[in-house]
C-alpha cells in the first residue's frame, strides 16, 4: 500500500466533518429564506438530516443530504434506509446530493422524493488544498460565499419548481 495519505485527517474525523458541512450550509440557507426554523441531525446517524419549518410552524420540507466526492458509491442497503427515513414524512421530501451514480436517482423520483444536485463536493479550504496538491479536485470546491450563494440558488430553484413556500 502507498504511504501516501489518504484524507488529509484521520477518516472517521474527515467524514464527519465533510459529512456536517453541506447540512448547515443547506440549513443556513433555508433561513435566509425566510424558514422559522430548521433542525439538522449532529449525529449523522439512521435518520434524516434535515428538517424544514415554515413561517406558520408546519414541517415543509424533510430531507437527506450527501456531501460526497465523485468516488463515493450509493449502497443498495443505503439507498432503501433513505427512502425508508423520508417515507415517514407527509411533507415535501428532498436527496440534496453533491456526486451521485445517476441510475439510483428514479429509484428516488418513483418515492416522490426530489432532488437537488449541488454537482461538487464541498470541503473545508484546508481539505481542498490537500486534494490540490494531489490532483484531486475534480468536482470539489471550498466552501466560500461564491459555494454558498450557488447553493442558495439552486434551493430557490428547487422550492419554486415544487412550488413551496416558506
Amino acid at each position: 500500500m502507498s504511504s501516501e495519505k489518504r484524507y488529509p485527517v484521520k477518516r472517521t474525523v474527515y467524514t464527519q466533518t465533510v459529512g456536517e458541512l453541506l447540512p448547515v450550509i443547506v440549513g443556513q440557507t433555508f433561513l435566509q429564506l425566510g424558514a422559522s426554523q430548521v433542525w439538522i441531525n449532529k449525529g449523522q446517524g439512521n435518520n434524516i438530516d434535515i428538517m424544514v419549518w415554515n413561517r406558520k410552524g408546519n414541517l415543509i420540507i424533510a430531507g437527506e443530504i450527501l456531501n460526497w466526492s465523485i468516488n463515493s458509491l450509493l449502497s443498495k442497503k443505503r439507498l432503501r434506509k433513505i427512502i425508508s427515513n423520508l417515507k415517514h414524512y407527509n411533507c415535501n421530501k428532498v436527496l440534496i446530493y453533491t456526486n451521485l451514480n445517476k441510475k439510483h436517482l428514479p429509484r428516488f423520483s418513483s418515492n416522490r422524493i426530489s432532488q437537488v444536485n449541488i454537482q461538487y463536493q464541498i470541503l473545508p479550504r484546508r481539505y481542498y488544498r490537500f486534494f490540490k496538491k494531489k490532483g484531486q479536485i475534480t468536482r470539489r470546491k471550498p466552501v466560500s460565499l461564491r459555494v454558498s450563494q450557488d447553493i442558495k440558488s439552486k434551493i430557490k430553484k428547487y422550492l419554486k419548481r415544487r412550488n413551496i413556500c416558506i
